[in-house]
C-alpha cells in the first residue's frame, strides 16, 4: 500500500510532463507523428509554451484522395502549409470553445471556424468531427478530428460561388436575383448550392422560366440558404433548418457501419467536400430544392 502512495505521484508527474508531440505517440496517431517530423514542425510544437493541436487520425489520413497524398508528399512546403493549419499557439479545452469561433493558426492569416451542436453534442474544426478532445498535454492540448483540413482561400460565399466551375449556373441565377451582396455579407450563413448538373435535373423549361421571373427565382434560391454554419458532422436525423425563405428543411442522416453517414437535405443529398468561406460555408447538393409554396 506504501509503495501505491510513493507509485501514484511518480505516475502524475511523468504523464503532466508529456508535451503534445508525446501525447499525440501515446494516442497512436502515427501518420500525423511522421508527417510533422519531416516537415520539420515536430520542435515548434514540442518547443510551444502553449498549443492546441486538432489532430487526425490515421483513419483520416486514410481517406485523403491519393492525387492531395501524392502532394503532401512531394511538396514540403504545401505538406508544412497543411499541417501548420491544425495548430494553433493558444490552448483551447473543448469547455474553451464557442460557436462560429475563429482560431488563429500556425499558419499566418488562416483561420480555422469552430462549430458547436446541441443537436448531437458535436463539435466540429472546419467541419472535420472532434472525435476524441481534451488529451491534455504539459504544453496544450490534443483534439482528434475525423478528417484532414486543408488551409482554403478566405473567399465569402458568394465569391466560392464565383470560383467554382460546377456552379456556373447557380453563379448565374444569383445574379439575376441581385443576391450576391447578400451572400457577401457578415452571415454565418450555409448555402446548400446546386450543382450544373443538379439543375441540368429540372424538367424542360423550369430553369429559363425562372430566370425570367425574378420573384419566383428569389423564392427559390433563398429557400437553399440557413442562417448558421452547418456541417455534415453536426447534422441529425429528422432536425430542421429554417430558410431565409421561412419555410424548413428537413435533414436525413444515414451512416453504416465504418463509413461516413450520408445526409440528404428534403430530397437532395450533398456531394463533394464542403467548402468553407470567411462568412459560412457551401455544401454542394445534388438536386435542387423546391419551396413547397
Amino acid at each position: 500500500m506504501k509503495f501505491l502512495v510513493v507509485l501514484l505521484p511518480l505516475l502524475c508527474t511523468v504523464s503532466a510532463k508529456e508535451n503534445v508531440l508525446d501525447v499525440m505517440r501515446s494516442l497512436q496517431l502515427r501518420s500525423l507523428v511522421q508527417l510533422l517530423e519531416v516537415s520539420d514542425l515536430s520542435p515548434t510544437l514540442e518547443d510551444a509554451d502553449s498549443c492546441t493541436v486538432f489532430a487526425p487520425s490515421d483513419a483520416a489520413f486514410a481517406k485523403v484522395p491519393a492525387g492531395i497524398k501524392q502532394q503532401l508528399l512531394s511538396n514540403p512546403l504545401f505538406l508544412r502549409e497543411v499541417l501548420a493549419f491544425h495548430a494553433s499557439n493558444k490552448e483551447y479545452m473543448s469547455t474553451d470553445l464557442k460557436n462560429n469561433q475563429l482560431i488563429d493558426t500556425l499558419l499566418k492569416g488562416f483561420m480555422m471556424r469552430i462549430n458547436i451542436y446541441p443537436s448531437t453534442n458535436t463539435i466540429t474544426a472546419d467541419g472535420s468531427l472532434v472525435s476524441k478532445p481534451d488529451n491534455k498535454a504539459s504544453n496544450g492540448v490534443v483534439h482528434v478530428v475525423d478528417q484532414v483540413l486543408y488551409p482554403f482561400p478566405s473567399l465569402t460565399v458568394d465569391g466560392e460561388i464565383n470560383n467554382n466551375k460546377n456552379l456556373s449556373v447557380l453563379k448565374e441565377a444569383i445574379e439575376k436575383a441581385g443576391l450576391g451582396s447578400a451572400l457577401d455579407g457578415d452571415g454565418p450563413f450555409t448555402l446548400f448550392a446546386p450543382t450544373d448538373d443538379a439543375f441540368n435535373k429540372l424538367p424542360n423549361g423550369t430553369l429559363p422560366s425562372l430566370l425570367k421571373n425574378v420573384t419566383a427565382l428569389t423564392e427559390v434560391l433563398t429557400y437553399h440558404v440557413v442562417s448558421g454554419v452547418y456541417y455534415k458532422a453536426g447534422l441529425g436525423d429528422g432536425e430542421e433548418l429554417t430558410t431565409l425563405q421561412k419555410e424548413k428543411l428537413v435533414c436525413h442522416v444515414s451512416a453504416k457501419p465504418g463509413s461516413d453517414p450520408q445526409v440528404m437535405i428534403n430530397n437532395a443529398k450533398t456531394v463533394g467536400l464542403p467548402i468553407p468561406a470567411v462568412n459560412g460555408v457551401v455544401q454542394l447538393i445534388d438536386t435542387v430544392l423546391i419551396p413547397p409554396n
